[in-house]
């Protein structure tokens, strides 16, 4: 559900551009891809944004397993790899933890050992936003629009349209989350990269939906 309305919301703001004939000619969405959420024009320049729909947006609730003494991804993609350059797997494997879940026969795991991974296994840990920047300036994308806070730049303002930075506190969670209640093997290590709402970001004064009396950056 979440994923949904993160979706719809990207398709709002990119009908808004289209509106005001903004878009980069034949282009689409990035959505779940590892293409740009959306490419802008500015001056006949193709610009990347990124999409948000709030502060609650995360960045991929990504599941890893564990090998021989190394935590690594499920799945490699876009996200995995942004998670790896902020670090998220030195993390983790830092922790020295050994899963029950994986050295156990699964079908012998019980209740206690599977709490026992959640308590060694979960976590909260701040991350610094210049990892975020430095992501985003490597797939040339430097401006954010997120839901009821506006536009704002990443590291730079490129086009100098006199935008606030995004500039706040993010935070990794760690989760040994249960998939099935039964039988008790059923859960997996999932990491998750969200923005500290505690970080006090200021709204900015520009807005692509011109909410609350914001005005449009472009």
């Amino acid at each position: 559900m979440g994923y949904n309305k993160g979706d719809n919301y990207e398709q709002n703001i990119f009908d808004l551009l289209n509106a005001k004939g903004l878009l980069v000619l034949n282009s689409t969405r990035g959505g779940a891809g590892r293409s740009p959420d959306i490419k802008f024009l500015y001056n006949f320049q193709e610009c990347h944004l990124e999409v948000k729909l709030n502060l609650e947006a995360d960045y991929g609730q990504k599941m890893l397993r564990w090998d021989n003494g190394i935590w690594s991804w499920c799945v490699d993609d876009s996200v995995t790899s942004f998670y790896t350059s902020v670090g998220v797997l030195n993390i983790i494997n830092g922790k020295q933890f050994i899963p029950n879940r994986y050295c156990i026969p699964r079908d012998e795991i019980t209740t206690q050992q599977k709490h026992q991974d959640q308590r060694a296994f979960e976590d909260k840990v701040e991350i610094s936003i210049n990892t975020l920047y430095d992501f985003y300036g490597g797939k040339n994308c430097h401006y954010i629009q997120v839901g009821g806070y506006g536009f704002y730049h990443l590291k730079k303002d490129i086009l100098s349209l006199g935008t606030p930075r995004f500039d706040c506190k993010m935070k990794l969670r760690l989760r040994a989350k249960t998939i099935n209640s039964y039988p008790v093997y059923k859960y997996g290590f999932y990491a998750v990269l969200r923005v500290n709402k505690n970080g006090n970001l200021q709204k900015s004064h520009l807005d692509i939906e011109e909410k609350d009396g914001r005005k449009f950056p472009l």
